[in-house]
């Protein structure tokens, strides 16, 4: 294919694709698209990479502001343009795909239209309407294909004029000489003055960008791009030199870039996601700016498949009432508790919650059993009277989402498992995204506008600089809350509605979308009633697992060396045939709670699955009122005394084996007289018999004073508490 010529008259001796080059600039380069004779005018296009709708000059008069002079005509060579060197096999087949979607343009003749600007929109659509291609398209096609030489290769890809793959030189030393060898004062656009800083970027300016970008912007005051533009400046862009003597810092120029340059290589290094991050905090970025995906139940096939937990401080104080010695009552402020909720992901039902001021793995146990059990039962308990259809919850998940706070142990989490609670999984959610546990989120949110934020003693989230504190206001105690949550609750859980919660057959047989509904529809139909366990099991399987060695005294328990004992007859019997039989000491695994040491327990297909109760042994007393960290504060007091007195004792005998030594040597020097023997023996007998009942009396008055029962010591008998042994509910 050869170019397209069209000669004019012997009057006029212009040739399509012809150039018209500058003198002075000879990168200013028109190309003859189209000759009109007999105006004496021909069509010019400017080459550039992306070329613009062709202009109409008259010859001899100006082009485009530059008069006619300053231009001379040259043939097209364009076989030997850079644009046809930069052939492949790859851009020829781009070249002739782009070539098809403009051919019928061509071919038609309406190409001499578009170059005088006389084809109309309507004719422009329908060409656009067969190539597929927008109109836009379609105009840069033509006028790269008009630009370059009227020729299918013309529309080769223009990278031959693009400068963005271009190698950065290493140093600024580098990148003067290739200035100086490509000619020219500077680098891209001039600026406004002589002053403006020009000098091209390297390597080295590179390397200091991302320094400063790893080192020094996790840490920056300012994050807008002048700020950080000057303290780069102030940082990495330092050289020292000596004035008289003295070291002096200044700006070196040969490391400063212009704040463009920053500007452009900062935002094109920089990870934008990072850099929000540090802006406004992860949290915010990981919620507020991350992209949405899915809802909240589609990994949960039905009600108790997802149980979602996690916790929030109120923003509301408490009080106690206390009675005074007069009968009335005293406010006394407790603070801000915290309320811990499970809500099931499926249906968006609150299934569980618990209000405490325990922050830590049992307040979690307090919510999970809470969800996993009875509610008639826990809200007569407030004094709040419901039916079981009202608040249907008492199944055990199969999954459960939580954060990666720190009570949500691992530990708590694998004695959920081991106690077969068939709890198949335990997701942690990523860390500070609060939408991938919405169901959740919102509940909490809901609560405290809706319940929290209308009670007196309520923390605003902007008070006024003078207001007073929201402790004084506080009226609320602990199971007026109470009360007030499990009514919210309920009122959440039966009135609130939510469309996307809906199924497809839901929705044909007009299933109301509130969580109660959606719960009663589906715990049936898709998990098939769901699993439900006793309020034992579900409570032996929230305590703490230990490890316990069974020996002839009782069972020593691993963690803290108490010894715990039973009165169960089967694990009696085992105990003492392990004995017997000469076996190593067994262990089994049995559950405690760190807060009470008084009580273990074990359960095992052994035994029947029974829930086996043990009491700390009566030499261990000591230790039933304390917790676990007291419980070893106190053992390693102990080691101390004992490894004290053995030193004490061990001196105390050689001084009793030295008074020894002395009174024999002094018997053997004073020669005295012996003594009847029988004399000697009775007299002993007596004195032995009366320091024997001496003894055994101070003994009696010392057992009857510790148990309470001297008579003229005290002139009632204390009755014995009925709360002894018994586990308060809070």
């Amino acid at each position: 294919m050869g170019l397209v010529v069209a000669h004019s008259s012997n009057n006029f001796n212009f040739n399509v694709n012809e150039l018209m080059v500058h003198r002075t600039l000879p990168d200013k380069i028109y190309t003859v698209c189209w000759v009109f004779p007999k105006q004496n005018q021909i069509a010019l296009i400017l080459q550039r990479t992306r070329p613009q709708k062709p202009i109409i000059v008259t010859v001899g008069g100006d082009i485009d502001g530059d008069a006619w002079e300053e231009y001379e005509r040259k043939p097209n060579d364009f076989i030997g343009s850079p644009l046809f060197s930069s052939e492949t096999a790859a851009k020829r087949a781009v070249a002739l795909a782009k070539f098809d979607k403009i051919k019928p343009i061509i071919d038609s003749g309406d190409i001499e239209l578009y170059v005088k600007g006389d084809l109309g929109g309507l004719h422009l659509r329908t060409y656009v309407k067969k190539a597929r291609i927008t109109i836009q398209t379609l105009y840069k096609y033509l006028n790269q294909y008009l630009a370059f030489g009227s020729h299918p290769l013309a529309l080769l890809p223009l990278t031959f004029i693009c400068g963005t793959l271009r190698k950065l030189p290493i140093n600024a030393a580098v990148a003067e000489q290739k200035r100086s060898a490509r000619g020219g004062t500077h680098i891209g656009a001039k600026g406004s003055s002589d002053d403006y800083l020009r000098r091209q970027f390297n390597l080295e300016d590179r390397e200091r960008l991302l320094k400063f970008i790893s080192k020094i912007l996790p840490t920056a005051p300012d994050h807008k791009l002048a700020s950080l533009y000057a303290l780069f400046g102030a940082t990495l862009c330092q050289s020292t030199t000596e004035v008289f003597g003295v070291k002096e810092s200044f700006t070196d120029p040969l490391k400063l870039i212009s704040d463009n340059q920053f500007n452009y290589n900062f935002l094109k290094e920089v990870n934008h996601v990072v850099w929000a991050g540090y802006q406004k905090s992860i949290k915010h970025v990981q919620n507020n700016d991350a992209i949405s995906r899915g809802k909240a139940q589609d990994y949960s096939l039905g009600p108790s498949h997802t149980y979602e937990i996690d916790a929030t401080r109120l923003n509301l104080y408490v009080v106690s009432r206390i009675p005074t010695l007069d009968g009335k009552h005293k406010k006394t402020v407790l603070g801000r508790p915290y309320l811990y909720f499970v809500v099931d992901s499926f249906c968006s039902k609150i299934v569980g919650y618990t209000v405490t001021f325990q922050a830590g793995t049992s307040a979690v146990k307090k919510a999970l059993f809470n969800a996993f059990t009875n509610k008639v039962d826990f809200c007569e308990k407030y004094g709040v009277q419901i039916d079981e259809d009202d608040w249907p919850s008492q199944h055990i998940c199969t999954r459960l989402l939580c954060d990666r706070a720190a009570e949500y142990t691992e530990k708590l989490f694998d004695d959920m498992l081991a106690a077969d609670l068939l709890i198949e999984t335990i997701t942690y959610a990523t860390a500070y995204i609060s939408r991938r546990k919405g169901s959740i989120e919102v509940n909490f949110n809901a609560g405290d506008l809706i319940l929290f934020q209308q009670l007196p003693g309520a923390v605003k989230s902007d008070p006024a600089k003078d207001a007073a504190h929201s402790s004084n206001f506080a009226e609320v105690d602990i199971l007026t809350l109470n009360q007030l949550i499990i009514e919210a609750i309920l009122s959440f859980n039966k009135r609130r509605i939510n469309f996307t919660r809906l199924q497809t057959f839901d929705v044909f047989e007009g299933v109301k979308p509130t969580p109660l509904n959606l719960w009663k529809r589906h715990i049936s139909r898709r998990m098939g009633g769901g699993n439900k366990k006793s309020n034992q099991l579900v409570m032996y399987a929230l305590l703490d697992q230990e490890i316990a060695t069974v020996k002839k005294d009782g069972v020593h328990l691993s963690s803290n060396k108490l010894v715990y004992r039973t009165d169960h007859k089967e694990f009696q019997k085992w105990q003492q045939e392990c004995l017997l039989r000469g076996m190593k000491a067994p262990e089994i695994k049995v559950r405690i709670n760190d807060d009470d040491p008084r009580y273990m327990w074990f359960r095992s297909p052994q035994f029947g699955n029974d829930i086996i109760e043990f009491t700390l042994a009566s030499h261990c007393e000591r230790f039933e009122e304390l917790i676990q960290l007291e419980i070893d504060e106190v053992h390693a007091m102990e080691l101390r005394n004992a490894s004290i007195n053995r030193k004490d004792r061990t001196s105390d005998r050689i001084e009793l084996q030295r008074s020894i030594l002395e009174a024999n040597n002094e018997a053997r020097q004073g020669g005295k007289s012996k003594v009847d023997r029988k004399s000697i023996v009775s007299g002993i007998n007596d004195n032995f018999k009366a320091a024997q009942n001496q003894e055994i009396a101070g003994d009696i008055i010392q057992t009857r004073q510790i148990f309470g029962t001297l008579a003229e010591d005290f002139s009632h008998s204390p009755e014995p508490s009925s709360d002894m042994g018994v586990v308060d509910d809070e």
